[in-house]
């Protein structure tokens, strides 16, 4: 005889399914479609796997993706960025993003520069923009952190675009303001000479 105790609650998104181990019981975690695999499996039903949900359409700027995390570039190009209620269209540099998000929401998201692309082993610099925490990560404050994994690019450009609140670039030489920096990207290319390296490459950090 096949028994199986579970339990499911609309507060949350997964199952509990009882385990007994050495004589001791408790409930592990699963999600919902294990919990339904398994239960077809204990009717003698094929397992139906949709291979294909939710694809996401490769492009140049997709590095790699998992269920929870989206690796992607982005280079340099002109972007209009904003601070104390002014906005400055800058030469904005080569970034590399780290999309961390569970459960529809961005949960992290790392960021670094690089001066040129070259695969696995491209050389990562601190993220030369404001709002940035010691860990290369960026501080979201009150941005919309909502994502659909098929339209990460869009999740991306909400946090990207909210306006800038840190006084100050820490991971770039030279400038001693958000508004001073601002002024000279508006006006010349990005300076690659003033970024400070993070010691890694590409595949430190993945």
């Amino acid at each position: 005889m096949m028994e199986m105790i579970f339990r499911v609650t609309d507060q949350k998104y997964d199952a509990e399914i009882l385990i007994n181990v050495r004589k001791k019981s408790y409930f592990k975690t699963i999600s919902i479609d294990q919990l339904i695999d398994s239960l077809n499996s204990m009717r003698g039903q094929e397992i139906y796997i949709d291979y294909k949900k939710d694809l996401i359409v490769a492009d140049d700027e997709l590095i790699a993706v998992s269920p929870n995390c989206i690796l992607t570039k982005q280079p340099e190009r002109k972007r209009i960025v904003t601070y104390a209620g002014k906005a400055y269209k800058v030469n904005f540099p080569n970034s590399i993003y780290v999309i961390c998000h569970h459960a529809g929401q961005i949960k992290q998201l790392e960021a670094y520069c690089f001066k040129e692309y070259d695969g696995m082993n491209t050389k990562l610099y601190r993220y030369a923009m404001p709002n940035m925490f010691g860990n290369n990560t960026i501080c979201m404050g009150t941005a919309n952190k909502n994502i659909d994994i098929k339209n990460y690019k869009d999740a991306l450009e909400e946090i990207l675009c909210t306006q800038y609140t840190h006084a100050k670039p820490d991971n770039i030489r030279k400038f001693k303001s958000t508004s001073e920096y601002f002024d000279f990207l508006k006006d010349n290319d990005f300076p690659y000479d003033l970024l400070y390296s993070t010691g890694k490459a590409l595949k430190d950090v993945m």
